[in-house]
């Protein structure tokens, strides 16, 4: 059987968890930049890191972000802030059900399982350490790398060939998401998509995107195999 690369989000497809992203977000940004951040001022779904940030600093009238010296030391803070709310418990993660018994399938059946996704490569590595799925992805590309979601998935493609010597086609590659930006990301990459919706969008809203597949939650894993066996 061929191989296939599968690629997933973290936030609402591996894990669901307690927001803590206005706090480190404020951290972040008043070390580097000396601005307090709302609440109101993080939306963060389906974006990049480095797209929040941007977008964080363009409100409080910064110019330019990524030419600021000051942008990339504070994009890598914050994975050092998210692993300090962890740890500190003021954030809880929990793995979403069924995800894990779909990778280790995935495995089993000699597919590549790698990342693509708006966290920071350590902050990604902070939330999945926490509840033991770290290790399955040697494999990811991170949103500290563009601002734009859809970069990641050559990224990610390139790593994957790089580490295992298969070279894949694109109609070998799945991305998969709980968010219109990641059906948008798997389709301007030219790969395909699969949407749950385990996470904040809706089923009904996913659909209206047309995803290659698109499920409600994880629970037969079986189904997903054979979807992406084609």
């Amino acid at each position: 059987m061929k191989e296939k690369l599968i690629l997933f989000d973290i936030d609402g497809i591996l894990i669901n968890w307690e927001s803590g992203s206005y706090d480190y977000w404020h951290e972040t940004v008043k070390k580097h930049f000396g601005f307090d951040v709302s609440q109101n001022d993080t939306y963060t779904d389906g974006k990049t890191d480095k797209e929040i940030l941007k977008d964080l600093l363009e409100l409080k009238g910064v110019e330019n972000p990524f030419s600021d010296k000051r942008f990339m030391e504070a994009l890598d803070d914050v994975g050092v802030f998210a692993r300090e709310f962890i740890r500190e418990r003021k954030i809880k993660i929990e793995k979403i059900p069924n995800v894990e018994k779909l990778v280790q399938r995935l495995i089993e059946e000699k597919h590549v399982v790698g990342l693509l996704t708006g966290n920071t490569q350590e902050k990604s590595k902070a939330k999945l350490q926490a509840c033991d799925l770290w290790k399955y992805f040697k494999i990811g590309a991170y949103g500290d790398v563009s601002d734009r979601r859809s970069d990641l998935v050559s990224i990610a493609v390139k790593d994957a060939e790089g580490k295992t010597g298969i070279s894949f086609s694109k109609e070998d590659v799945f991305v998969v998401g709980d968010t219109v930006r990641d059906v948008r990301c798997a389709k301007e990459g030219g790969v395909k998509s699969i949407a749950v919706s385990t996470g904040k969008e809706t089923f009904e809203t996913l659909k209206q995107k047309n995803p290659d597949f698109l499920f409600r939650d994880f629970a037969d894993v079986e189904k997903i195999i054979e979807a992406i066996d084609g």
